[in-house]
C-alpha cells in the first residue's frame, strides 16, 4: 500500500504541491514536555517515524508532517533527530525546525526549535518512550483517535 501526503498551502485556493510517499513504519514515540513553548503549550505529543525519512507528529494542538535525520540509530542508549516540519498551519504556513536528543536510558529528551516567525524560542526538555511504529498509512490519525481502546494514552512513567 502506497500512502501519500501533499505539502500544499492553507487557504482557499489549491496551492501546487508536492506528492511524499510514507517509507515502512518504523517507530513511534510518545513525548510529555516538562518545560513548554508558550506559543504551543501542549504537553503531550506522538511522533510517527517512516524509514524513508518522514514523520507525522500529533499533540491536542498539532498535526502535521515533515522529514527528519537521526545522528546515530534509535536504537542506541543517545541519539539526535533534526526535523524540518513541511508547511502547515501549525507553523503558520511555514516550516519549522527541531533539534532533539534522546537518552533512552533515562527518558529524557532535550530540543531546540527554529522558526522564523520566533527566533528566540528557549530550550524545551521532557520525557519519552518509544515503541514499535505499526501504522503503515498515520493520514487517518489524529488525537481524537491515537490512544488505546480503553481511550488512555498510556505512559511509562508518573507524571
Amino acid at each position: 500500500m502506497v500512502s501519500v501526503v501533499s505539502a500544499q498551502s492553507g487557504g482557499g485556493t489549491r496551492a501546487p504541491s508536492v506528492e511524499v510517499q510514507f517509507g515502512k513504519p518504523t517507530f513511534t514515540q510518545k513525548l510529555f514536555y516538562e518545560k513548554l513553548y508558550e506559543k504551543k503549550p501542549f504537553e503531550d505529543a506522538t511522533l510517527y517515524y517512516y524509514d524513508n525519512g518522514v514523520y507525522k507528529i500529533i499533540s491536542p494542538g498539532e498535526e502535521h508532517y515533515g522529514v527528519f535525520v537521526v545522528n546515530g540509530k534509535m536504537t542506541d542508549d543517545e541519539y539526535a533527530v533534526n526535523f524540518i516540519s513541511l508547511p502547515s498551519t501549525d507553523w503558520g504556513g511555514k516550516t519549522a525546525m527541531h533539534a532533539l536528543k534522546f537518552n533512552r536510558k533515562t527518558g529524557k529528551f532535550t530540543q531546540q526549535a527554529t522558526w522564523e516567525d520566533d527566533p528566540g524560542i528557549a530550550p524545551q526538555y521532557g520525557r519519552f518512550s518509544q515503541d514499535e511504529n505499526t501504522i503503515a498509512d498515520p493520514r487517518p490519525v489524529n488525537w481524537d483517535n491515537h490512544n488505546n481502546p480503553a481511550g488512555q494514552t498510556a505512559w511509562p512513567f508518573g507524571r
